[in-house]
């Protein structure tokens, strides 16, 4: 009934979501639902986007496709609202496919506030399904940069292409999407995402004066190929720094380094703002965001407190890993928000503060010692500087362990197709695991390194904290 070869209109979608009130109220029952993490009510979900602070309440936006949990549907935007970052309210799609300029899905976006109005920027995908030349890559297809502006973050307002194909330099594909803005010394950048002709990854910059009228102004790349598409660009200033967070496409495996099928990278930039001009500092390999299965596409904003706070979709595209939930009505979330800074040259993420009010019991251990009957949910804080060795099974079958150097996330034989992920540290002096019903989120020596990956597998029977030196754990469980 509903596809990328058809609009889709709100009048249809609410039609069709008359008849899934038993399948709604069955799903939100299930056990393996999440406790404190943003998931779809039916269907598929997948990139943050237009992420806002109004007022007191936190405005999250994701793609979504509520008619098929496997997502061979078309592509919404549903709408989340929180205080806390604990509870969410559905506020249900806000935003379709149902125009000329979008008519085979409503893509990633983001939103800026100014003098007191939402800048909506989303792209607009329009596939020419019915041309013998439509390849998706180089002919066949628009991508349509689209601006909306309202006051009132449940209507968007009308769509206005902002930047359209004639805007494209001349050798970039028909892979362009993803809008983001910076605001600098009262000049707009917008950062898109990217492919060439020739295959390769880069961030396309425009400017603008009024966030109406946009101009190519240049773009971001490495003198090497590093993927084939960088989507979902994120550019941002943090703690003094330009940082660049984007999602490379097909970057092969080096060794421990992107083990998923697409990667999300970050970059230092060096920015001539009057140029303007904008190259990747240093050298090396992109450092990984999340070095865990299930993390990509992240957006990041400044909230009222002055944080810069990051969420992601706990997924990956075109991952071999199944997730059992599908055959249920439902897959994929949003992972918990995260606060950024820079310290030491690394972006380090942490839980937002809100996430701890759901701490309830509190169970202190030492090395040697054991946790008994430890749940799904809770938040583990170790502290192991100088320690050898750790290990700990947070689920069953589900182990965090560290030695010789290597911290290593091992499903085990619970991962659905999800082995081991594993990152390479000077040191470890403290770990953070925080697990949902289905997901956990590994937070390494405050947060330098992070580890996000969904897992179906039953509670550990007990939790030992085994390491070789001085380790200790605060083990609290969680519940509203």
């Amino acid at each position: 009934m509903f596809d990328q070869k058809h609009r889709v209109t709100r009048s249809d979608y609410e039609l069709w979501r008359a008849g899934q009130d038993e399948t709604a109220a069955r799903i939100a029952a299930d056990s393996d639902r999440l406790l404190f993490h943003a998931e779809p009510e039916l269907g598929w979900l997948n990139d943050p986007n237009g992420l806002v602070q109004v007022g007191d309440t936190y405005h999250i936006y994701h793609q979504y496709d509520p008619f098929d949990a496997a997502h061979g549907g078309p592509v919404l935007w549903n709408h989340l609202t929180t205080k806390d970052f604990v509870a969410y309210e559905n506020r249900g799609p806000a935003l379709f496919p149902d125009s000329d300029l979008d008519s085979s899905g409503a893509y990633s976006g983001s939103a800026f506030m100014h003098d007191g109005k939402i800048h909506y920027f989303y792209t607009g995908n329009v596939k020419h399904f019915d041309r013998d030349d439509y390849d998706y890559v180089l002919t066949g297809r628009d991508q349509n940069q689209i601006h909306m502006v309202t006051e009132n973050p449940d209507k968007l307002g009308e769509k206005h292409i902002a930047v359209g194909p004639v805007d494209y330099p001349d050798d970039i594909s028909t892979h362009v999407r993803d809008p983001k803005i910076l605001e600098h010394d009262g000049i707009y950048y917008m950062v898109l995402g990217a492919r060439t002709k020739d295959d390769r990854g880069c961030v396309l910059v425009y400017t603008s004066h009024d966030l109406e009228c946009w101009k190519y102004a240049t773009r971001i790349e490495l003198g090497e190929k590093f993927g084939f598409m960088w989507e979902c660009p994120d550019l941002f200033e943090l703690d003094g720094e330009l940082i660049l967070v984007c999602c490379p496409q097909g970057v092969p495996a080096d060794g421990w380094r992107y083990q998923n099928p697409h990667q999300c990278v970050w970059f230092r930039i060096e920015a001539d703002w009057e140029a303007p001009s904008f190259k990747i500092a240093g050298q090396g390999m992109p450092p990984m965001v999340d070095a865990g299965f299930d993390f990509y596409a992240p957006q990041s904003f400044a909230d009222a407190d002055g944080r810069r706070i990051m969420i992601g979709w706990a997924g990956c595209p075109d991952a071999t890993a199944q997730n059992p939930t599908v055959e249920r009505g439902w897959q994929c979330a949003l992972t918990v928000p995260r606060v950024l800074n820079m310290r030491d040259g690394k972006l380090c993420q942490w839980p937002a503060r809100e996430v701890e009010q759901l701490r309830k019991e509190r169970v202190s251990v030492t090395a040697g010692e054991t946790v008994g009957s430890p749940g799904r949910l809770f938040d583990a804080v170790v502290s192991c500087r100088g320690t050898k060795s750790i290990e700990l099974e947070v689920r069953e079958g589900v182990v965090v362990c560290f030695a010789n150097g290597m911290l290593t996330l091992d499903m085990g034989d619970e991962g659905y197709g999800r082995d081991k992920r594993s990152v390479e540290l000077d040191e470890l002096y403290c770990l953070r695991v925080l697990s949902d019903a289905t997901m956990l989120e590994v937070f390494v020596n405050d947060g330098e390194v992070a580890l996000t990956s969904r897992t179906y597998s039953s509670a550990a029977p007990a939790m030992q904290l085994r390491a070789e030196g001085d380790a200790s754990m605060e083990f609290y469980r969680l519940a509203r």
